[in-house]
């Protein structure tokens, strides 16, 4: 009989998996919503949420990486959740394509755009970048120490 070592899965893997999840899922929700005007009219976002204005404002490569920061983040935290390891990987990604949308906020506020539709560019994409980088960091350290 073949010997099966079995990995315990840490309490910490849980919250972080949740509370990435949860994080990206409603950005994931906003995003639908901006994209889908007809959805956006029909049932309104609360005041503080909506990112259609800053779709809008953004150029094209930045809008790309934010989209991808926004479904591979959901996508990584989700892995991370259940404790697959390629969450690792598919964070890794998402920690690129935020730092390219994060360039582009960086542009815009040296430029002095500071607000976007009720928005300001670089704190939204800067607490993007701190929660991806630390899910990523939190999977990277939990794949290295065996407990995803």
């Amino acid at each position: 009989m073949p010997a099966t070592t079995a990995t315990r899965r840490s309490f910490f893997v849980t919250v972080f998996g949740v509370i990435g999840t949860l994080w990206f899922a409603v950005h994931a929700v906003e995003y639908v919503y901006a994209r889908y005007a007809t959805l956006e009219a029909s049932f309104p976002l609360p005041a503080p949420l909506g990112l259609s204005g800053v779709f809008e404002a953004m150029p094209a490569w930045a809008g790309i990486a934010l989209t991808v920061t926004i479904w591979l983040g959901f996508l990584g935290a989700f892995l991370l959740l259940l404790g697959d390891k390629a969450s690792v990987l598919i964070l890794s990604f998402t920690l690129l394509a935020t730092l390219v949308a994060l360039t582009w906020a960086g542009i815009a506020f040296f430029e002095g755009i500071h607000d976007v539709a009720g928005l300001q560019p670089l704190m939204f994409l800067g607490s993007q970048t701190a929660m991806t980088f630390g899910l990523w960091l939190y999977s990277r350290t939990a794949k290295r120490y065996q407990t995803i």
